[in-house]
């Protein structure tokens, strides 16, 4: 295991094809458990991610409408005082009596998630576990579901979703826009940064820092076993107006109380970033290094009303097309639903997630634990391997009604003597080579089986193809508006 671990690191540090992002260096872990850790986790595939707050009440895109900036997706506020006074009053409305953690983590297992990932404090500050840090919290005694079976929802979630064996990551925001040490009340806070200049005043970002430290610590403490940090507020780094957040000292905790765990800095890159993570974006060529796209169901990661116009419900068809897409360039897909003020998620959001889980249920071989291999995406075709490279997965996407009773596999040459078989029944097809392709009997489907026909393949001659490509991440990167 361990010269297999050492081989990866060694083909990713001589890879001049994703060393960078964006002028952001993608370093290789040296410690053995991480590396484990990491392969495990490219196991997994797909990720269930939930936005949730206080913020859900209104159902207001989380955190953003409290700063003070002129982007495409906030719309000015009147009064922008009085609007972070309401905001930051929403935690006094916040009562999800209809939250059930098996509920939830009976749905993960529905829609064929194998780890989840939970936003146990946004960029507002206000956090979803009883903190000793601060008292703007879940389980403040001021607020109405303090006192509740499930009032500390990170831990009864983390504890619902471990016994469905899932991976557990823990989001947390690095800026708080709610601490007086991140802004401070001296001064106007015009801009997601820190409102002071931190070389005049080095105990304030201290403070702060020590503050975040201590909540990391609390997760990485009390709350049972953790597989990933996932960091988020890029702009909160020493690169920028010396926002040092220490993260050599918050790294080293980590894997001192949670020995492996994967530290996911995301848009920093560095020793913490040991993946990366393109935002609503699926890179258009493979990557080399392990990555993971965050994506939404609808097009928003917190809650939107029915009502509203932006719920924009992806189908399921979709969703399944964007799994296999992003499966057969070597990534995971962390697929995000936003919780209601009550404690669940939009009728319709469920409904396509499941019918994805339906999918993953009979094809599940050609995706899980299943790793990239050229020529990866050809015309409507995805290529994916077996983990020990002996069997190759053809999966063909199919649109709404398409039936075909033949298909084209462009660039996977079938050896003459191999066996393809439908993954979903196990029974063999007919084909033949045609050129450096090969032509495949189509099984007929109906309903979530039609999204997709995978293929397992016992034997190939050739893989002609692409390599690994220039990284879409890094085009998201510089897209960032950091």
């Amino acid at each position: 295991m361990k010269k297999i671990f050492l081989s990866i690191a060694l083909t990713l540090a001589t890879s001049a094809a994703f060393a960078q992002w964006a002028g952001k260096e993608y370093v290789v872990e040296e410690d053995e458990q991480v590396l484990e850790k990491l392969d495990e986790w490219q196991d997994l595939k797909l990720g269930f991610f939930v936005h949730w707050g206080a913020y859900s009440v209104e159902g207001l895109c989380e955190s953003w409408p409290v700063v003070s900036e002129d982007v495409d997706w906030l719309t000015p506020h009147e009064n922008l005082k009085e609007f972070r006074d309401h905001y930051f009053d929403l935690p006094k409305r916040f009562n999800p009596t209809k939250f059930s953690p098996d509920q939830w983590a009976d749905l993960a297992v529905d829609m064929g998630a194998k780890y989840f990932v939970f936003t146990t404090k946004h960029h507002d500050g206000f956090t979803m576990w009883d903190t000793k840090q601060t008292d703007y919290k879940i389980t403040n005694p001021e607020y109405p579901y303090a006192n509740a079976k499930y009032a500390d929802i990170t831990g009864s979630l983390f504890d619902a979703m471990r016994n469905k064996n899932m991976m557990i990551g823990a989001y947390i925001s690095k800026p708080d826009w709610h601490s007086p040490y991140y802004w401070s009340p001296s001064f106007e806070s015009p801009g997601r940064n820190v409102n002071y200049k931190i070389e005049r005043h080095p105990d304030w970002w201290k403070k702060y820092t020590d503050f975040f430290y201590n909540q990391v610590e609390e997760l990485m403490t009390n709350y049972g076993d953790i597989d990933i940090l996932w960091l988020d507020g890029a702009w909160a780094d020493k690169a920028n107006r010396g926002q040092d957040m220490g993260m050599d000292r918050v790294g080293a905790m980590c894997r001192e109380k949670q020995p492996g765990i994967m530290v996911v800095d995301r848009w920093v890159g560095g020793r913490w970033e040991n993946y990366r993570t393109p935002e609503q974006h699926i890179p258009g060529e493979a990557e080399a290094i392990p990555w993971e796209t965050c994506m939404t169901v609808n097009c928003c990661f917190s809650y939107r009303f029915v009502e509203s116009e932006e719920t924009n419900v992806k189908e399921a068809r979709e969703l399944t097309h964007k799994l296999i897409d992003i499966v057969s360039k070597g990534g995971n897909l962390l697929l995000d639903l936003g919780a209601s003020p009550e404690g669940w998620f939009n009728k319709k959001e469920v409904e396509v997630v499941r019918e994805m889980g339906e999918w993953l249920k009979i094809n599940g071989k050609a995706i899980y634990s299943t790793r990239a291999v050229a020529p990866y995406a050809e015309a409507n075709v995805r290529y994916t391997k077996s983990k020990d490279g002996k069997k190759v997965y053809a999966i063909v996407l199919l649109e709404e009604g398409e039936q075909m009773t033949k298909a084209m596999l462009p660039g996977c040459l079938v050896a003459k003597d191999a066996v393809v078989t439908d993954v979903a029944t196990g029974k063999q097809v007919n084909f033949s080579q045609q050129g450096n392709s090969t032509l495949v009997d189509m099984p007929k489907k109906k309903g979530t089986a039609q999204y997709a026909v995978a293929f397992e393949i016992s034997k190939v001659e050739k893989m002609a193809g692409k390599e690994f490509g220039n990284s879409q991440a890094a085009i998201d990167a510089d897209n960032r508006n950091l």
